[in-house]
Formats: C-alpha cells, sequence, structure tokens
C-alpha cells in the first residue's frame, strides 16, 4: 500500500524526536570500538554489530562522530569500497557483501543517549511486559547487540488517534493527530531533561519528510550518494513550514508514572508526552 499522512507524519517524528534531543539536549556520546560478527545474514549480506543502539546519523549536529566507514585491519574504508556496502545507524549495524570474519573491524561514532522506536502496541505492554537491555556504559560485553534486541534509554512513539473536522468552504479540513512518546529513562535527571524539552516545542513544527526524501534505502541502511552514511535533517526539514508540509503542535501533556510492581524492568523511569498536532489540509483534492 501507498504510504499515506499518517505514515509520513509518525515516521517524520522519529527524525524530529532525534534532531531536537541531539540538538537542545546534546544527549549523545562519542565512542570507538570493534564491530562484531551478527550470527544471521541480512538480506544475504554478512552483518556486524556494534555493542549499542543506536547511533547518531544527522550531520546537522555539531560535534557527533558519523559513521562515514569502518577500519578493516587498521585501514580506512568509506562506505562502497572493498565489500561495505551499507550502514545500519537504527540497528548499530553494518553490512558487506563478503565475509570479514578473519579481519578486525573497528570504527568511530556517536550513540545516543535514547534510542527511538515506532509502536503500535498498548503502553502497558510497552511499560510493563517487554523486558529490555539496557544500552551498555562499558565494554563488559564485548558483542554486537543482537537485530531484534530493543535497547533503553528509549522513546516509543504511537499514534493514538486522529481526526478531521470542517475548517472552510472549498473542502479544507482541520486535521488533528495525536501522537503519544512513552519515555523509558535509566534515571530521573534524563526523564526530566526529556520532558523539559518536549514540553518547550510548544507552538512549534515537525516537518513532514516525504518517502521519496528518505535517507535510508532498500535494506534500511543509508544511502552512499549523496548521504554518505549520514544526512543532514536542517536540509530534510527546510521549506517545509512555509509550504504546509508541516504539523503545528498544539499541545503538549507530560505525565510521569509510578514504576510499582514492574518486575520485568525495575530500573526503568518512565513517562509519558501526548502530543496534539494539527494542520489545515484539503484531503479530498
Amino acid at each position: 500500500m501507498k504510504p499515506q499522512l499518517d505514515n509520513i507524519l509518525m515516521s517524520s517524528m522519529t527524525y524530529w524526536v532525534d534532531n531536537i534531543l541531539l540538538k537542545k539536549g546534546q544527549a549523545y556520546t562519542n565512542y570507538s570500538s570493534f564491530f562484531y560478527p551478527i550470527n544471521n545474514l541480512y538480506n544475504n549480506y554478512y552483518t556486524y554489530g556494534l555493542p549499542f543502539k543506536q547511533i547518531v546519523a544527522d550531520s546537522s549536529i555539531n560535534g557527533v562522530n558519523l559513521l562515514s566507514g569502518v577500519y578493516i585491519n587498521q585501514v580506512f574504508n568509506p562506505i562502497g569500497q572493498n565489500g561495505l556496502i551499507g550502514v545500519n545507524p537504527n540497528l548499530g549495524q553494518i553490512y558487506f557483501n563478503t565475509n570479514q570474519n578473519s579481519s578486525t573491524i573497528s570504527g568511530n561514532y556517536s550513540v545516543k543517549d535514547m534510542n527511538v522506536y515506532l509502536t503500535s502496541d498498548a503502553e502497558e505492554n510497552v511499560l510493563f511486559e517487554t523486558q529490555y537491555k539496557i544500552t551498555p556504559k562499558t565494554y563488559q560485553n564485548p558483542t554486537g547487540i543482537a537485530t531484534n534486541s530493543i535497547t533503553y534509554p528509549a522513546i516509543f512513539l504511537k499514534n493514538n488517534g486522529s481526526s478531521n473536522k470542517a475548517f472552510a468552504f472549498g473542502g479544507e479540513d482541520a486535521t488533528e493527530i495525536n501522537v503519544r512518546a512513552i519515555i523509558l529513562a535509566d534515571n530521573t535527571f534524563n526523564l526530566d531533561a526529556v520532558f523539559s524539552i518536549f514540553r518547550d516545542s510548544y507552538h512549534s513544527y515537525i516537518p513532514l519528510i516525504g518517502v521519496n526524501e528518505s535517507p535510508y534505502n532498500s535494506i534500511h541502511s543509508l544511502k552512499i550518494m549523496p548521504n554518505n552514511g549520514s544526512y543532514n535533517y536542517e536540509a530534510l526539514s527546510q521549506q517545509k513550514i512555509s509550504s504546509n508540509q508541516a504539523f503545528y503542535i498544539e499541545r503538549v501533556d507530560v505525565s510521569t508514572i509510578l514504576n510499582l510492581n514492574n518486575k520485568a524492568n525495575p530500573d526503568i523511569y518512565p513517562g509519558i508526552v501526548d502530543f496534539t498536532l494539527s494542520n489545515i489540509r484539503n484531503p479530498r483534492s
């Protein structure tokens, strides 16, 4: 099925959340480490992973290490050379078309303080029934993280309902979409920081990044050209507001949650932020 407005908005929210936390909160840490083989092929490519998820790919953030290539046996190889065909920043993985298990692979990169995921699960399932792995703060477990593992601290974005209301003659509607951010922090300081950044986004805009503008290719790695293993959010979102390709943040509601009797994740500090987003549009044109 062709992507519709809700699909594009939720995808755009992931870019926006990443950018605002990285820019206003400097929510990243620069690292260097080895890549480790993951015991499965991804689309018939050999997969090697970091001991982290997720890494920064937004070149509009000052001070980050962008993974434009890796060191193979201490020799730098950019994406597209020597079998390195892609970087997947959301999984912390790289893909080769040849087996590199006899080589030593390393790289410099920036780890996000908050991973960002889309979800359709009920809040109680995200908060209390799913067990997460905390992003390691040291290299006590030097292995790549499995593809299906979800690590926290994290933010889960969920479409929480929408409506259209008549706005003007000629078919214009006021479209309102409610998005819930379920926050799983590792301490109260970071939880309050995220609350503050999101609360102060009131009266700003979330630019819509179209499918054709996506920096990702068919295997969910970053395109080599023109992005070279990264994307620039400021460039992607340029002129979106002036051309009505953005949703206005009408309201932000912040709520803390008691984490009592959470046997699955006793060390998580949870919270919820509800965004009310709106746009004046002609959905039947």
